[in-house]
Order: C-alpha cells, then sequence, then structure tokens
C-alpha cells in the first residue's frame, strides 16, 4: 500500500467549473482509481477510500520505523561492543609495548 502510494503523481490542478486560477494540490481520482481499485470508478475519490489508503500507508511507515528502530538498537548494541573490544585491546597492546621497552 505504501509503495502504492509513493508511486502517485501529485500534481496541481483545477475543477473545471472554477476560474483557472484556482488551483489544487493532490491527486487524480484517475491514478487513484487505477492504484487502489476503490470507489465508484475514475471520476471521484470518495473521502474514506482516501482516508482508508491514508491509515493503511501511515501503518506501512509505522512498521518501517519500528523495523528501523530495531535495526538501530543492534547495531548500538554492536558498536559498543566493538568499542568496548577495542579498548580491551589496546589496554593488552600498551601493556605488551611496556613488557618490551623493560626488557634491557
Amino acid at each position: 500500500m505504501l509503495e502504492r502510494v509513493a508511486a502517485l503523481p501529485i500534481s496541481t490542478w483545477s475543477y473545471r467549473a472554477e476560474d483557472p486560477s484556482t488551483r489544487h494540490l493532490g491527486l487524480t481520482a484517475q491514478d487513484f482509481a487505477a492504484a487502489f481499485r476503490l470507489g465508484n470508478g475514475d471520476k471521484t475519490i470518495s473521502t474514506i477510500d482516501a482516508d482508508g489508503v491514508a491509515l493503511a500507508a501511515i501503518q506501512g511507515l509505522h512498521q518501517i520505523l519500528q523495523e528501523k528502530d530495531a535495526q538501530l538498537a543492534a547495531q548500538q548494541e554492536r558498536l559498543s561492543s566493538l568499542e568496548q573490544r577495542n579498548a580491551n585491546l589496546q589496554l593488552r597492546l600498551e601493556a605488551l609495548e611496556r613488557k618490551l621497552d623493560a626488557q634491557p
């Protein structure tokens, strides 16, 4: 659903019955009907269908955000682990260097 929403062309347009200087921003009923096959044709977009598509897209975004949050948390955990390993290796290296420097 989210991919179909993202692929919709958004443009400006005027109603035939309005002055051409009055512009609207959105999608055409024909594009909406082709993408979602909802409503009673391709001449209008029912607000209930538009709302439903918007809510489904929001749910899709929420799911993606949760997945990204989990991925970020896993990467942060891995980074912390690698930083700790690096600090431990640095301490071991310094200890070895001190031993080497102390040898005659």
